[in-house]
């Protein structure tokens, strides 16, 4: 499937009454649609330009939820089913990477939001470890925006 598409699916579960969990793992499933299509798109420049952009560890997820072990197998998909594992091609970058941007912001501040009214730790610490997934795939973002303007 096509990542607009994707990213659209995510724009809508995020325009509903997502409980907090929910929210949270509308944060794991951008951190992994994000890497999908930068791993994507890498291949893609690997093929064209016979380079592609820096590449990432492995597993893909940030330092503090390995740790943890936290990540997007510990919630449910308010969605129903991980986005990235079905992305099969991306038609437009800059339109989807722009997308993107605006979908991880707005997950950003509703993490935002769950943190400060955490109801336990468990919640404050799943909450903040969300926030580090979308804020490295914001990270994620730039280093490909810089990459495609150098």
């Amino acid at each position: 499937m096509d990542a607009a598409r994707l990213v659209a699916q995510a724009e809508r579960a995020m325009g509903s009454d997502l409980r907090p969990e929910e929210i949270v793992a509308e944060a794991w499933q951008a951190y992994e649609l994000t890497e999908a299509v930068v791993r994507l798109l890498d291949e893609r420049a690997t093929r064209v330009a016979g380079s592609g952009p820096p590449g990432h560890p492995e597993d893909g997820y940030p330092d503090e939820a390995r740790r943890s072990g936290a990540g997007p197998g510990t919630v449910p998909s308010a969605a129903g089913g991980r986005r990235a594992a079905r992305l099969t091609t991306v038609r437009d970058p800059d339109g989807t990477l722009r997308a993107l941007r605006v979908l991880l912001g707005e997950i950003g501040l509703a993490v935002v939001d769950l943190i400060g009214s955490a109801a336990d730790e468990q919640a404050y610490w799943s909450c903040v470890e969300a926030m580090d997934a979308v804020d490295e795939a914001k990270d994620r973002l730039r280093e490909l925006a810089r990459v495609d303007a150098g």
